[in-house]
């Protein structure tokens, strides 16, 4: 197949803007609003495993960008699609792969809007996504946004994608709006808790400390943990769960929890943050940090 005919037979079908027709897409930001742009690359084999299914490859790989727009409070518009595929194309894949973009585009509510197909060699298959949401103006939750005294809040358990690299991320776009209302900052969990509230820490200039036993865990997490399958430095370092970490003034945790548990959402306060040296503390049962030799997934 060429370039064209990949486009047209497994990607045109997504778009609705009729930018695939032309070099570049022309788009109308709705009036009184502002673009929230971010990208990401996913390599078969680094970022999702060959086991993982050319449609929960697809989804995979947009969701971590939703999951990043999610962050900043925006709601999604629309996605840039770059791909790099093995020079011998494997159609049964790229059916595949197509129609998980459709079903998720239908779930989150975006639309196709570009792209660029080319070939790789030695069966290397690569994709990058550029996803576009919309926030009014000046609404956009930065990171560095937190207080002293802010609650540290995630919304949703850890530590499962630790456990099953097979697992599919659940990006929390739904409640984007209130994130925009409650949250003074604001990051994705990609690449391990400590590692990305530390993020926060940095740019807000403060400390964090996150009491262990608050944090949420499925059952699946916890039994494995009781067992001894896995440590807390596992759980909490490996990443690609795609929560979101918040700063959350404490008058305001239990209104954002209420409006969220009806979005589906159930954030939960696991430790505050506070003056001090931009570190992350993670504090057992007794309250002494826990010793980690690494804070997350690191690429190089």
């Amino acid at each position: 197949m060429s370039e064209f005919s990949i486009i047209e037979k497994y990607f045109e079908p997504l778009s609705k803007t009729g930018a695939l027709d032309d070099d570049a897409a022309v788009l109308d930001v709705p009036q009184g609003q502002q673009l929230v742009v971010t990208s990401d690359t996913s390599n078969r084999g680094d970022h999702f495993v060959e086991e993982l299914s050319p449609s929960d490859a697809a989804r995979k790989c947009l969701r971590s960008n939703l999951s990043d727009l999610a962050a900043m409070g925006a709601d999604p518009f629309v996605y840039q699609l770059n791909l790099a595929l093995p020079k011998e194309i494997d159609e049964q894949w790229l059916a595949g792969f197509a129609g998980g973009l459709e079903a998720d585009q239908k779930e989150f509510g975006i639309l196709l809007s570009g792209g660029d197909t080319t070939a790789m060699s030695a069966g290397a298959l690569s994709v990058s996504i550029t996803a576009l949401g919309l926030v009014p103006p000046g609404e956009a939750v930065p990171r560095g946004g937190a207080q002293p005294g802010d609650l540290v809040v995630v919304t949703g358990p850890l530590g499962d994608a630790c456990l099953d690299r097979l697992r599919l991320p659940y990006p929390r776009t739904a409640i984007a709006p209130l994130i925009r209302r409650y949250a003074k900052a604001s990051v994705d969990i990609s690449d391990g808790l400590p590692a990305d509230l530390g993020h926060i820490c940095a740019v807000s200039g403060l400390a964090a400390q996150i009491e262990f036993a608050k944090i949420p865990f499925s059952k699946k997490v916890q039994e494995a943990l009781r067992d001894g399958k896995t440590t807390p430095q596992d759980i909490l370092t490996w990443g690609e769960d795609y929560e979101l970490a918040l700063a959350v003034a404490p008058e305001d945790f239990e209104s954002f929890k209420a409006e969220a548990v009806k979005q589906g959402v159930e954030p939960v306060a696991i430790g505050d943050f506070t003056e001090g040296n931009q570190e992350v503390q993670v504090l057992d049962e007794s309250g002494k940090p826990l010793s980690f030799q690494k804070t997350g997934w690191q690429h190089f």
